[in-house]
């Protein structure tokens, strides 16, 4: 038979094992049959044994409360630490929702934040959450459970929350779409603010115990002490970036600045040397760690710095207008085999004289503004080059025109102002006459052209349209010829060129200077501008027109052709070019009427007024040669017939 000592002993043991309810009860169970077998005194035994299973369950409960708390209180300070440890806002928020399901042991978990100035409240981050439309939740102030607890600032809970009458219902379809039905909500204060609400929320019906949501409430504030601490972190991580970056910025500005004085020290000190294009340009590519070129305004390289060959094909590509006009900044482009490269203008004033570029990589900014510094400096020297240019070109130019007008004034002065232009005149120079069909367009480009080709001229000028030159030769033909080729290619249009000698002496430039002039005189009357030709080259022409004989010329073409000359010039008309179109179509009638638009029949008419003028055999033999050849001849003297073709012509 069973003791009340050993059921209480029992009790005990199961107290200590902390064993189930069931165990309890089946204690009771136990002991009923022994305590009926005790005459008079089962009752009392009863009671006794009720009592003792009571108090055992009363430990018990009280037992488990407090390892239940316990482990609340384990779990909100491991929470602590874990909130503690994380920096980042959204892991942070993370944290808290998955720490409050697993707490209250709820389906989900969720966390609004309030938009103060919206006066709203949004789904912030969820945990067991399957809808997306749950998930973009949005409240006002006061609806709702969670608009609720933010507006009162009061932890507020509800077993059914679809039948709670005590709140107004806006998202009932988002909620029962996420089919909750009991929801725990507790506010997130920082301060006496309120920041946002935390929730837990169960699939059916439960009701929240007091303990529960004192539970939520007591992780709400470590969360709310957690987001701000993440806030301030957050902050604080975003102003030490800021500082990083102002710190990177002065260091790169600091950088820049000692780069850009060394730079300055080294190009000014290559111009106070008396460097030239060549040291800056070496200078500013090794400063870069590129390669560089100074181009000047028609876009030839001057000096280069780096591989030759590239820097030519890429300027090239500038030249044939990748910035179509002058560019008036820095620009930076890439060719079309994707070569980088930079065009830093060159400006005295606001003329452009010149471009430096640059190949080998894309620029920043600071590298830029030290490519514009030496284009500055490039400036400088391009000014102070074409200021010699000029001031040498003037003196030239005094020098030729003194020369070829009156080398017997001075002629020992002359042989001084030569000898220190490098020009000896007592060697034998060829004299060149070169014509360009724009001089006041090509001018500049012609002389850049002089310094640059071949051959090069002694000395040379302007004398009117004509830029005349001396240049050491042995034959005055090849001498012209080279020329031709290398103004042409400089202006970019026809230059005829005349020449004449070799002779030694200054006392012989005028003459030369004279037949020179008068060759490319010839050329042009012929129809041969851009060609070149000395007196032997013309044959009879070159003969006829030679100084010593022009008044024997001139005599000879009265004689030949006279009357024409004086009928045109009484009348007006134009059979002098009428005559020189015929004699160009190899006497044939139809071409030259073609040619000078009129009818045949007209042309006949004027022939006849030739015939009547000059005689019937003007037509043939000799007679035609001479005839022809006398109206070469006064075209080429300047006498009227130089009309273009296709102007109108007077009838005969």
């Amino acid at each position: 038979m069973a003791s009340a000592e050993s059921v209480l002993a029992r009790l005990l043991g199961l107290l200590a094992e902390e064993a189930p309810l069931e165990d309890f009860h089946a204690v009771l169970a136990d002991a009923a049959p022994a305590v009926a077998a005790v005459d008079g005194s089962v009752p009392a035994l009863a009671r006794e044994l009720h009592d003792a299973v009571r108090a055992a369950l009363a430990v018990r409960t009280l037992l488990a409360t407090r390892r239940r708390r316990e482990r609340e209180l384990a779990a909100l300070y491991e929470t602590a630490g874990d909130l503690s440890s994380l920096r980042d806002l959204e892991a942070v928020l993370q944290a808290i929702v998955r720490r409050a399901r697993q707490l209250l042991d709820t389906d989900a978990a969720y966390l609004m934040l309030i938009d103060e100035p919206r006066r709203l409240t949004w789904m912030r981050v969820t945990d067991g959450i399957r809808t997306d439309a749950f998930k973009q939740a949005r409240l006002e102030m006061g609806a709702g459970l969670g608009g609720l607890v933010a507006q009162s600032c009061t932890p507020y809970a509800t077993a059914d929350y679809a039948s709670d009458t005590r709140l107004t219902h806006p998202i009932d379809d988002v909620v029962g779409g996420e089919g909750l039905v009991a929801i725990l909500g507790v506010p997130l204060r920082r301060g006496e603010q309120v920041i946002g609400v935390l929730f837990a929320a169960n699939r059916r019906q439960r009701p929240f115990s007091h303990e529960e949501t004192a539970l939520l409430g007591s992780l709400a504030d470590h969360a709310a002490v957690a987001i701000e601490n993440a806030s301030l972190f957050a902050e604080s991580r975003a102003a030490l970036e800021e500082l990083r970056e102002a710190n990177r910025l002065v260091q790169q500005h600091s950088e820049f600045v000692e780069r850009a004085t060394a730079m300055h020290e080294r190009l000014y000190g290559v111009m106070l040397s008396g460097g030239g294009l060549q040291e800056v340009a070496d200078t500013a590519a090794d400063v870069l760690r590129g390669e560089l070129a100074v181009l000047d305004v028609g876009g030839s390289i001057r000096v280069t710095a780096g591989d030759g060959r590239r820097l030519q094909e890429v300027a090239r590509i500038v030249v044939a207008g990748v910035d179509d006009e002058h560019p008036v900044r820095t620009v930076q482009h890439a060719s079309p085999d994707g070569e980088e490269f930079a065009v830093a203008p060159v400006f005295a004033g606001t003329e452009a004289i010149g471009r430096v570029l640059f190949c080998g990589r894309v620029l920043d900014d600071a590298e830029v503004r030290l490519l514009e510094r030496a284009a500055v400096v490039s400036a400088l020297l391009l000014l102070q080059e074409r200021s010699i240019a000029e001031a040498e070109q003037r003196v030239r130019g005094e020098l030729i025109h003194d020369l070829v007008a009156a080398p017997q004034r001075d002629p020992e002065g002359l042989r001084r102002r030569a000898a220190h232009l490098g020009l000896d005149l007592t060697q034998p120079c060829v004299v060149v006459v070169a014509r360009p069909v724009d001089p006041e367009r090509c001018g500049a480009a012609l002389q850049a052209g002089l310094a640059t080709g071949a051959p090069r001229p002694e000395v040379y000028g302007w004398c009117g349209t004509d830029l005349v030159l001396l240049v050491r030769g042995d034959d005055a033909s090849v001498v012209a010829g080279r020329l031709s080729v290398t103004l042409t290619a400089a202006a970019g249009c026809p230059v005829t060129v005349g020449a004449a000698g070799p002779r030694a002496g200054g006392e012989h430039v005028p003459g030369l200077y004279g037949d020179a002039t008068r060759c490319a005189d010839v050329l042009v009357a012929l129809g041969r501008a851009g060609e070149s030709a000395t007196a032997d080259d013309l044959g009879v022409y070159g003969l006829l027109l030679s100084s010593a004989g022009r008044a024997e010329v001139e005599r000879y073409v009265r004689s030949s052709i006279g009357p024409v000359i004086d009928y045109d010039r009484l009348r007006g008309t134009d059979l002098i070019r009428t005559l020189l179109v015929y004699f160009g179509c190899g006497s044939n009638l139809t071409r030259a009427a073609t040619e000078l638009y009129v009818h045949v029949n007209t042309l006949y008419q004027r022939l006849d007024r030739v015939s009547s003028l000059l005689g019937e055999s003007w037509r043939s033999g000799d007679r035609a040669l001479q005839v022809h050849v006398a109206l070469k001849v006064h075209v080429a003297l300047g006498g009227p017939g130089t009309r273009k073709e296709g102007d109108p012509v007077a009838g005969a």
